[in-house]
Parts: structure tokens; sequence; C-alpha cells
């Protein structure tokens, strides 16, 4: 076969032998796509290729699944001289069963957790995390699943990329469905995240653990230890466990140990490779079979009593699940409530409304402990009590009259108003428990297309258009996006703060078309600055502000033109 040659400008160009066998290739790949998709334009299909090859570098039998995707309709399948392989194309969790296998679907990634263990005499090097469906946000709701990546694709699957997964399978486990990336499976960065995957054996501040999940490693000292036996869950007998905290000079966190803890309080420890759990929203250390703790040695490591006294908790920071923990208190209302149980039993529970300089919360006890109305207020340090959540807003929890001591002196100058709204910047929000009566402020970016007039079934459930509404109830809300430049937050409005807002009740808007009441709130709202006041819920999913009013923040042009050149320098 003669060398090819090609003419130009009077220049000869001989094609060396990788040139010759890459049009081969993609004189195959087109073939294929040709075969599948015989609606296709050859130079469509070829169009594509090419692109894949210039702007990310990936040859045509690389990408020749991706591009069978685009021209197809449904399942694709990829013949070569030896097999015929079937792929599963879906968009969303819902279309996935307990049997599925080489499925071929889009996602974020949420958490990518490394870990490694030893398997037939060989290290093997895994990770395992959450990932969310439909990441280019083509419906209101999204689904997350666990997965387990059983080939080390721990370049390529960072948090926050936007991935394709090719060739993975659904792991069903107590009616519960998760997704096996295998040895064998293909990943395709879309879109690049901007988070680095966690070093296991890099020991962190106890601090950074609220953010993250997966295996960690932490240096502390033993602040508290409890040994318990429980019973198990299969009745075959009990099991010995120790529960405890750790403390650092960032905080304090909880562990629970299922093998032998030899430390006491006051030792200074190393818990290397410790899997985090979650209790609701508070995570928590759990010491297992493959969890290396040791003493460890710091003469700069702050003292028990340091820590002590550093660790206290402020209702700001509480979050649901927490246990043993150590707070100052306000108390400005408290109530005696009887009630009757399921069993029938007559029972006593107090309760009221707690402050500190960061917010304020509500507090439940179980005994009596010595305060009237005519007290108040009362202030009390509180010792190893926990905390639940009633709609997201915190709720410390007594059990016994020894875990409080009252004070006989104000501890502080009493704060007047407990209805007063802290002022609290976006990063504090996002970064801390969820909280009450707080204010902030922040530019509306967006304004979601679901805001309006929307129906909800007897369980409080958005309906959809195509839902039976026949016993539905009407209801009105607002949602919206405020970003302060360096944090961003979900924003809802609720029935009476939107119509307090626009100025208009929910039955003036029944026949407003929610195109129009959505294209009427961004023309009012995108871009300009406002002041929210309300409460938060923050969880694994993220922050977002209940927002009970929202104000307009009027600023005159010229001189917010001249505050952007004086910033820029322009």
């Amino acid at each position: 076969m003669p060398t090819p040659r090609f003419r130009g400008q009077g220049i000869t160009m001989q094609m060396v032998p990788e040139e010759l066998a890459m049009n081969e290739e993609l004189e195959n790949a087109i073939k294929t796509v040709v075969e599948q998709c015989p609606d296709a334009s050859e130079e469509d299909i070829k169009t594509e290729f090419e692109r894949y090859e210039r702007d990310f570098l990936i040859p045509p039998k690389d990408a020749l699944r991706s591009v069978l995707r685009k021209f197809s309709a449904g399942d694709v399948k990829i013949s070569t001289s030896n097999t015929t392989r079937e792929s599963k194309k879906v968009e969303n969790f819902n279309s996935l069963s307990g049997e599925d296998k080489n499925i071929e679907i889009e996602v974020k990634v949420i958490t990518f957790n490394p870990w490694s263990r030893e398997i037939r005499g060989q290290q093997r090097q895994m990770g395992y995390g959450m990932i969310e469906e439909d990441p280019w946000g083509k419906s209101n709701t999204r689904q997350r699943w666990k997965y387990t990546d059983w080939g080390n694709h721990s370049e390529t699957m960072k948090p926050g990329s936007i991935i394709r997964i090719e060739g993975a399978s659904v792991n069903e486990y107590e009616g519960k469905l998760s997704l096996n990336i295998n040895q064998s499976s293909r990943i395709v960065v879309l879109q690049e995240g901007d988070e680095n995957i966690p070093t296991l054996n890099e020991p962190i501040n106890i601090s950074e653990i609220n953010n993250i999940d997966g295996v960690v490693t932490v240096i502390g000292r033993v602040v508290s230890r409890n040994e318990n036996t429980i019973e198990r869950k299969d009745g075959s007998g009990t099991l010995n466990m120790v529960k405890g905290q750790i403390a650092d000079s960032s905080g304090k966190i909880g562990f629970v140990s299922w093998v032998d803890f030899d430390y006491q309080v006051g030792d200074l420890i190393k818990i290397e490779k410790s899997q985090i759990k979650r209790f609701r929203e508070t995570p928590e250390l759990n010491i297992g079979q493959y969890t290396k703790v040791e003493n460890f040695r710091d003469s700069k490591f702050p003292s028990l009593e340091d820590l002590n006294s550093t660790t206290k908790q402020n209702i700001a920071n509480l979050r649901d699940g927490m246990r043993e923990i150590d707070i100052t208190v306000e108390i400005k209302k408290w109530i005696k409530r009887e009630f009757t149980n399921d069993e029938g039993e007559k029972k006593t529970v107090w309760s009221g409304e707690i402050i500190d300089s960061t917010g304020k919360c509500r507090m439940t006890s179980w005994q009596d402990i010595g305060i009237k109305e005519k007290d108040l207020p009362v202030w009390l340090s509180l010792e190893g009590v926990r905390v639940r959540s009633w709609q997201g807003i915190p709720d410390i929890t007594i059990d016994n009259i020894e875990q409080v001591k009252k004070h006989e002196e104000a501890v502080w100058e009493s704060i007047e108003d407990s209805n007063e709204f802290n002022v609290v910047t976006p990063e504090e929000i996002i970064n801390s428990g969820s909280r009450a009566n707080i204010e902030t402020q922040g530019v509306i970016v967006s304004i979601r297309n679901d805001s309006g007039i929307i129906w909800r079934d007897e369980n409080r459930r958005v309906l959809k258009e195509d839902d039976d509404r026949t016993d539905a109830v009407k209801d009105l809300r607002i949602r919206m996006i405020m970003d302060d430049g360096d944090n961003c937050i979900s924003v809802i409005m609720n029935r009476q703060s939107s119509e307090k807002f626009i100025q208009k009740s929910m039955e003036e808007l029944s026949d407003t078309n929610k195109e129009t009441f959505v294209k009427e709130l961004r023309t009012k709202m995108l871009g300009f600055p406002v002041n929210l006041k309300g409460r938060s819920i923050v969880d694994q999913q993220g922050a977002m502000f209940l927002a009970e009013d929202l104000e307009i923040i009027e600023r005159d042009p010229k001189a917010f033109a001249m505050e952007i050149k004086t910033k820029w320098g322009i």
C-alpha cells in the first residue's frame, strides 16, 4: 500500500503510522455509530468525535460510548470482535432496581472517602460516599445514593465533580439500594470538582469533622469515658462498648469504641482511621477492628483543665443529636406541663426558652430543677446534657438534676428582649447549627421556577403537575438563592411571609399565571441586596433560611457605582 501524501502551499507531508491508525480508529468508530443510529449524519458523528479529541483529549475508541449515547434514543450496544455488551442508560435512581447491571448514569459526587483493606493477602484501595442524581438540575428534587468504589477511582471522583459512570451495578441490602462502581467501570469527568480528598493518615482538627464524612485520623485528649453493655439486635447476648469524648484546642467530639479501650480521662491519644458516624446531625467517631488507637506525646498539647474550660458550647453551635455538652444559659421563660403518655401514665415536664449572646433555643427538663416563673431570669450552668431538635430548632434536654448548677448572681447582663434578632453572616449560618431569631444580608441571585401557588397533600408533600389534587390544599411559597460574595444559602418564604412581602393574598394570586408571577419577582428582586430575618436549618444537605421577613435594601445607583470603582481601583 503506497504511503498517503498531502500537498498544500508547496509543502509535502507524510502521514506517520500513529496518524494512520487514528484515522482507521475514527472510521471504525463512525461506522459503529452509523450502524446503531442510521438517522444520524456521518458528518455530525465525525464532528462529535473530533470535539472529544480536541477539547478533552479522548480518542475515538474511548469516546465511542459517549457519542453513541448522544445520537441514540435509549439503551446502547457496543459490539467488538469478542463481546456484545448492553448498557442501561438512566437519568435518575428511580429507574434502577436491585438486579440492574452495566448501568450508565451522570451524577454529582458529594463525598468520597478513601478506604484501605487487606483482601486475600493484598492491600486494596477502595472508596465510598454519596452521589446525587440529576447533576444538571433538570428536576426540583434530587435523590442521593450511597456508593462503593471497588476500582480505586479516587483521581476522578473528587467531591463536587460531575461525572458519568459507565459499567456500574446496583447493590441491594436489607431493601436499600446503593451503587457499586466496579473495577471494570469507566468514569468520565464532565465537570471538575474543587474539593480535595482527605488523606487517611494525616491528623485533622476535631472542628473540621462537622463538615466531612468518611474515615479520619485525630489527636485528642480523653475528657470523658463510660463503659456500657447493650443487648445484641439478634438477641444472641450482650455487647460491651465504651462511650466518651475527646477534645483538642478546636473542639470536642464523642466516640464509641466496640473494641478494648484502655485509655482513661486525661490521656492524650491518636485515633487513626476512625469511621465518622452520625447520630441525627451530630458526628461521632466509631472505633472498630480496623481503627488504630495509641498514646501520643506532645508537651504543648492543652491540659485537661484548659480543654474543659475552652470547649464549652454556645447556642449557635448546638446540633441535633449532641450529647454530654456543657453550656451556660439564661432562662427567659419556664413553664410546667402535665400530660398522659401512650401507656396511660401521667407525666410532668418542664420547658421554656433559653438564651445566650449567640442566640436562643428551647430547653426541656424531666425533673423539677427548682425554678419558678417569678424568679426569672435565672442563669444555669449545664453539664452532660443532650440536644434534640424540633422543626430544626435545638432543644436542650435535662435528664437529671445533677446536670444543673444554678448561679445565685447574674453571669452576664440580662439580655433584655429574647425576640431580638442576632445579626450573622451567611458563612456563620453555614458553619453553625440550626438557629432561630437570626438576621443576615446578601444579594438575591436566583428565583426558583417552582415559586408561587403550589398544592400539598395531607402530609404537606408538594404535588407535581400530574398528581391527583382531589384532597389537596393550596399553598404559597417563594424559593430563592441568596449570595453574599463568599457563600450562598437557599431561602424559603412560606405563605405568611410571602403575602407580607408581595402585599397580596394567596387568593388574589389565584388567577395569576405562575410564569408571570416568577418573572415579576425576578424583575423586582434579582441582583438586589436584601435583609432577611428568620431561622435557619443546617444539615448534611446544606443550609436553608426560613425567612419570616424580607426587606429589599435601597441603594443609590451612583453611590453604589462609586463604591465599586473605589473597591476595584477603577
